[in-house]
């Protein structure tokens, strides 16, 4: 009995001591509401997920290593709050969401800054998060006027990447971006580098970012490089550069979010975009409005309006509408969104929806 005691004494003081230096948690968001898309006449009403926010969970882990110097790592898995059929891959149109799908990284971080390696999320993702309020969800205008990166899906990330992070030097840092390209011979079946590498016959990626962070200002700037020459159909190499900016003023926030997507073929795809924003919060009520729109090429221009309300049920937890219409005159709704078995003549863009938003 003594022995069985002071084991457990011993491995008590083990998990204490790894305790004061390792960190382990587990966050997320759950998110599901009722609504409407509304494409080329064609509507879809009914229970949807990822209205407001990305329907995640985090693993993330934490340890001092001394010095100053850390180590850390984030595994995300982003899932469909509402169908098992879409999280299994099997309905039409859907992804299987598998485990770690989302960002995936570790990394080091001290007086130098931080680098991190995996597939690890653009400085350009934060850029359009920071020029306006709605994430990456309904009234965002992602991938329904702002792109992330020029492939069909509007990457947020690559994978096989590295990225350092600048320390702070009174709120201003700097990032750098790099994802190699990766090729195969015309006809050339995969080898087994694909499994080591992660990915094969991948576009080339470089990305510059400026951020600023101090007091009620805060503004990311990007530039992102992207080679798709004989990557699968690929001819072009494109530049995504992309300014968000907001400012507090007590309950009222605006924002600026403008992007140029521009690539060396000087295709339809070459476009400017600009959208401004506001956020007023009143209690435990924030309304918001986003609207702008998009100048192609070919001068034929997309307008866009984006609408949101949230009402906070807990610091955690808050019941929300969204609303976004986009024209798509000037073609900017993203592939991922309009499966092609959507026919019409129309061509606007609209959504809607009514949901509950979960964090933990």
């Amino acid at each position: 009995m003594l022995l069985i005691l002071a084991i457990s004494l011993i491995a008590l003081a083990a998990l204490a001591a790894t305790s004061a230096f390792a960190q382990f948690s587990i966050d997320g968001v759950m998110d599901a509401g009722y609504g409407t898309v509304k494409y080329k006449g064609t509507s879809v009403t009914g229970v949807f997920n990822n209205g407001s926010s990305t329907s995640q969970i985090n693993f993330r882990g934490k340890q001092d290593l001394g010095g100053g110097m850390s180590a850390d790592f984030r595994v995300e898995t982003d899932w469909n709050t509402v169908s098992n059929g879409g999280n299994q891959g099997n309905v039409a149109g859907s992804v299987a969401s598998s485990f770690g799908n989302g960002e995936i990284r570790t990394g080091l971080a001290g007086g130098f800054g931080r680098v991190d390696l995996g597939a690890v999320n653009y400085t350009t993702l934060s850029a359009t998060l920071t020029g306006q309020p709605y994430g990456t969800a309904i009234g965002s205008g992602f991938r329904t006027l702002y792109v992330n990166d020029a492939r069909a899906t509007s990457a947020v990330r690559s994978d096989n990447a590295i990225k350092y992070t600048s320390p702070s030097f009174s709120g201003l840092t700097v990032s750098l971006y790099n994802a190699a390209k990766q090729t195969k011979a015309s006809g050339a079946a995969e080898t087994t580098f694909s499994s080591t590498f992660g990915a094969y016959d991948m576009s080339g990626v470089r990305e510059m970012g400026i951020s600023y962070a101090n007091g009620p200002l805060n503004a990311i700037y990007t530039n992102l490089k992207q080679d798709n020459v004989q990557v699968g159909t690929g001819t072009t190499k494109d530049t995504v550069s992309t300014l968000g900016a907001n400012y507090t003023m007590g309950d009222i926030k605006v924002f600026l979010l403008n992007q140029t997507n521009k690539n060396d073929a000087a295709t339809a795809r070459n476009n400017k975009t600009t959208t401004i924003s506001a956020t007023y919060t009143m209690g435990a009520t924030t309304l918001g409005v986003q609207t702008g729109g998009t100048k192609a090429v070919d001068g034929t221009k997309s307008k866009f309006t984006g609408i949101g309300a949230d009402y906070a049920l807990s610091k955690t937890t808050a019941l929300y509408f969204r609303s976004e219409k986009n024209d798509n005159k000037a073609n900017t709704v993203n592939a991922a969104l309009t499966p092609a078995s959507i026919s019409g003549t129309g061509t606007n863009f609209d959504r809607q929806a009514l949901g509950l938003r979960v964090a933990f």
